[in-house]
């Protein structure tokens, strides 16, 4: 894939400078599975903070009703958190080892 990068500022009538680069097949896979690898984690990330969110305001509203205290909703509010950023980093890491086999 050919690029040109242009100046971006006024050449006072004189013509811009074109540079042409050219990236590499693996290198273009590479930011390719990069991207997807992101994509992935934040898709899980998102589902992840959605469903800690039901549970959390399911239990806090039936400890309320018990007039209990709200602490080990926090505790496991914090360590769910927790183990999604590592499930998150698991399928990041996964998606990108996936990309650096090449295609059969």
């Amino acid at each position: 894939m050919l690029f040109a990068v242009q100046a971006l500022w006024p050449t006072q009538g004189r013509p811009c400078r074109v540079i042409a680069c050219m990236f590499s097949p693996k290198l273009e896979r590479r930011w390719r599975f990069h991207r997807l690898a992101i994509l992935v984690a934040a898709t899980l990330f998102a589902a992840g903070i959605a469903l800690i969110g039901i549970w959390a305001v399911r239990a806090s509203s039936m400890l309320a009703a018990a007039d209990a205290d709200h602490a080990p909703i926090i505790l496991g509010v914090l360590i769910a958190l927790a183990g999604l950023l590592v499930l998150c980093l698991i399928a990041y890491g996964a998606v990108l080892a996936f990309g650096r086999f090449p295609s059969l």
